[in-house]
């Protein structure tokens, strides 16, 4: 922590100093404002432009936007926003209050929004970008963040069982994900293929995601794609206001509540706060036909921030402390073979017992805080200053089955305690020509705790990483084009042990480039042409390279690439760089009418890294699966289109199709875990106001996801040992196609003056029994049955 508060209070005093910097001059005048629709809900990445000056700006993720650099006079300026209607108003400069602008909608559909205009801190201009709007965060209330985001064309998720869910975007996962927490690099998540993101999604009043790499941008953890967690605007007025969510769902017999209260400071306008917390506590979860045992879940979150904005400056400081305990499925760790092979030929758990809300051994326990703490200035004749410190501890502790009394101390215990520190200037040449130039800085530390009695999976390490980054942007009438380079150094120094019980302490340093370059064609202003290119790298992560051991959320042993023949290997120099070279196409329209958007993208990738089932192997705590980790040159190409179609004046369609095709290039082989071609068809119908109720509608949706038919080939654990092939195999066939029926009807009314939101929504309502094949537990278990789930949010205004 002392580490922390010494960033803190450089993060501070770099404010101070910066606030006396700025001087008036000529033409500094700027227009600040908001874009919000009926409802109130900030519509992030709004598109602001002045015609006259071939000149704009768009609605950020604290809900403002601003246009800097103009001289006093009369400007008209033009607002648009995928799916609702455009707006031209004049402005006369100086103005003496931020504008607020109010749009409304096109077409009533409240599925994918596809996100317009430069969103200048957050993704470049040349990127497919969709987002989950408020009215979806509502409508699932209680679920995670990869529960959500699969919603969206291209994205899936990586499960481990019932509970855990990683995002996969465009076939790609884990340390190729990006996840910004209100801002902030999520650390934490990437010790293991399994680990979900520790995030409450309740803090979020949309959700991003980039299916591009960002890695000029953000480095190595962005190759495959950034999900952004935006917070809503904070408030800076006197009134009191909040809301209050309440869900409870069937399946688990889960329930969840989260509230949010917000609000100023007498006698300023200057300051602004917003306190926030969630409890969530469900039991076992069941397939169609028996029980998920100990696969129950509770959560334990909270968050607070505190803002000052004055004139081109501002400072926040916000801090949250996720809290969460998660069983991992009983059935998954076996005693010995035959139950393995039971499991997987009989598709019925070997261990099924009553429903309970206890959770047992083997379990997760997780804590994750986060301060962060970010001041901006804007400076004369260069731009905005965006100074950003975050530093993250996450402590993860996992559970076995363990005798004699031991079942209370862990067996993994790890600390990781991440510093991040990030400084971008952006700025504006003429009106055509605007970027950024950045800098940023990383150091984590790794510490497993003693006392397991147990080989940690993940070593002690200490990891040092910078770099620095230019992006810039020419912007015309019709056409937008967007370059960009990065450059990163990262040291990682590794403790641990060999086979001879000796301390080792490998070091490796990694030198890597990124660049792309992209062009945004607009046809009309309801028609586009996305076109990206770029290379990116990244070094192996330590858990690509040192694990060991069994990993008790898969269920599995898993082995780094540095063990070789059981013990370490000397030869750092066989650990190559992951270097994707991706070329991705995407056409979107907004019509009065119909939207629809089309992506289609290759990605070479050199040394792709993946998980290969190796063997089984009985340990005196069970009989498991074992995955090694590889490297090898790869292949994934596919696409994925989304569509939103009013029907009549009432009902509305929208469609989602994703596809991707992933081929292991150098054995011209099959890889394992590549999400199969998924589609979704959904009608929505909506109701006249029905006496107070008003906004009512029904939602009927169809996902569909086929069999992965380019699977690698099946070898079950009794026949392993006399597995004497080469290719890639699994341990269980692909499971079959399925389709679920989802139902949703929802509305509002009016309770003390304020809205009150209802949602009753079921999924699985066939009680269809499946498994998924991104799920790492379908060796063991089918999928969740039947849930019927009931949601409240209410909003309130003092």
């Amino acid at each position: 922590m002392l580490q922390i508060l010494k960033i803190t209070v450089f993060a501070i005093g770099s404010l101070l100093v910066i606030r006396g910097v700025a001087q008036s001059q000529p033409c500094n005048l700027s227009l600040r404002g908001t874009v919000k629709d009926k409802d109130g809900t900030s519509l992030i990445g709004a598109a602001i432009w002045i015609e006259s000056l071939q000149k704009g700006s768009s609605v950020d993720a604290d809900g403002t936007f601003l246009v800097e650099n103009l001289c006093a006079g009369k400007y008209t300026i033009t607002v648009k926003f995928v799916g609702y209607t455009d707006k031209t108003i004049g402005i006369d400069i100086p103005a003496s209050d931020p504008v607020k602008i109010i749009l409304d909608q096109s077409v009533q559909l409240l599925h994918e929004v596809v996100v317009e205009g430069a969103h200048a801190e957050q993704h470049g201009i040349s990127q497919s970008v969709s987002a989950l709007s408020s009215e979806q965060l509502d409508a699932n209330t209680g679920k995670s963040l990869g529960e959500l985001v699969r919603q969206l064309p291209g994205v899936s998720s990586l499960n481990t069982g019932p509970a855990i869910f990683k995002p996969v975007i465009q076939g790609l996962h884990s340390h190729r994900i990006l996840i910004l927490n209100n801002g902030i690099r999520q650390e934490g998540q990437q010790w293991g293929i399994e680990h979900a993101p520790e995030i409450d999604p309740f803090i979020a009043s949309e959700i991003e995601v980039v299916k591009g790499a960002e890695t000029v941008r953000y480095g190595a953890d962005a190759v495959g794609g950034v999900i952004i967690v935006n917070a809503p605007e904070l408030s800076y007025t006197n009134k009191l206001k909040g809301e209050v969510n309440i869900g409870a769902m069937s399946n688990g017999r889960l329930g969840v509540f989260s509230g949010t209260v917000e609000g100023g400071f007498k006698g300023t306008q200057n300051w602004g706060w917003r306190l926030q917390g969630t409890a969530k506590k469900g039991g076992d979860f069941h397939a169609p036909n028996y029980n998920l045992s100990n696969t129950g879940v509770r959560e334990y979150d909270f968050s607070g921030t505190l803002g000052y904005k004055k004139n081109d400056q501002q400072l926040e400081i916000y801090f949250s402390s996720f809290n969460t305990q998660i069983g991992i499925l009983r059935s998954a760790h076996t005693g010995n073979i035959a139950d393995l092979q039971s499991s997987i030929e009989n598709e019925r758990p070997w261990y099924i017992a009553d429903f309970t809300y206890d959770i047992n051994n083997p379990r997760q326990k997780i804590n994750h805080q986060l301060l962060k703490i970010k001041a901006s200035k804007n400076l004369k004749g260069l731009g905005k200053l965006n100074i950003l410190y975050g530093g993250q501890y996450n402590k993860r502790k996992e559970f076995d089955i363990r005798r004699g009394g031991r079942s209370d101390i862990p067996a993994l215990s790890l600390d990781l305690l991440s510093n991040v520190i990030d400084a971008s200037l952006e700025h504006s040449l003429g009106s055509s020509w605007s970027g950024s130039v950045g800098v940023n800085g990383t150091f984590r530390n790794n510490n497993n705790e003693a006392g397991t009695g147990i080989v940690p999976l993940i070593p002690d390490y200490d990891l040092y990483a910078g770099g620095i980054f230019i992006i810039e942007k020419l912007r015309k009438e019709d056409w937008v084009l967007e370059l960009g380079g990065r450059f990163d150094h990262q040291y990682l120094k590794v403790l641990t042990f060999n086979r001879q019980n000796e301390l080792i302490k490998p070091t490796f340093n990694f030198n890597y480039f990124s660049g792309s370059a992209g062009v945004s064609y607009f046809f009309s202003d309801k028609s586009r042409f996305i076109s990206n290119i770029g290379i990116s790298s990244r070094p192996p992560h330590i858990s690509e390279l040192y694990s060991q051991g069994l990993h008790h959320g898969t269920a599995s042993i898993e082995e780094g690439l540095m063990l070789q023949n059981g013990d370490w290997s000397n030869d750092l120099s066989q650990v190559k760089k992951e270097v994707s070279k991706k070329w991705s196409n995407t056409f979107q329209h907004t019509g009065e009418n119909v939207s629809f958007e089309v992506t289609g993208f290759i990605n070479l990738i050199d040394n792709y890294i993946y998980l290969q089932p190796t063997e089984t192997r009985l340990t005196i705590r069970g009989y498991f699966p074992v995955f090694k980790y590889k490297q090898t040159d790869a292949l994934l190409a596919g696409g994925d289109a989304s569509v939103n179609a009013g029907i009549t004046k009432r009902l509305s369609y929208t469609g989602k199709f994703s596809y991707l095709y992933a081929r292991d290039v150098t054995k011209d082989d099959k890889l394992p875990l590549i999400p199969p071609t998924q589609l979704e068809s959904t009608l929505r119908y909506a109701f006249n106001n029905i006496g107070n109720f008003k906004n009512i509608y029904i939602a009927v949706s169809i996902p569909v996801t086929l069999k992965q038919y380019r699977a690698p080939l099946t070898v079950y654990p009794e026949d392993v040992p006399n597995y004497t092939d080469d290719r890639n195999f699994d341990f269980m066939s692909a499971p079959g196609a399925y389709a679920l029926l989802n139902v949703e009807i929802g509305g509002k009314i009016p309770v003390s003056k304020h809205d009150l939101s209802i949602t009753l929504s079921g999924e699985n309502l066939l009680n269809t029994s499946y498994r998924n094949y991104m799920n790492r537990l379908r060796y063991y278990a089918d999928d969740l049955g039947r849930n019927v789930m009931l949601r409240l949010k209410y909003n309130f205004t003092n």
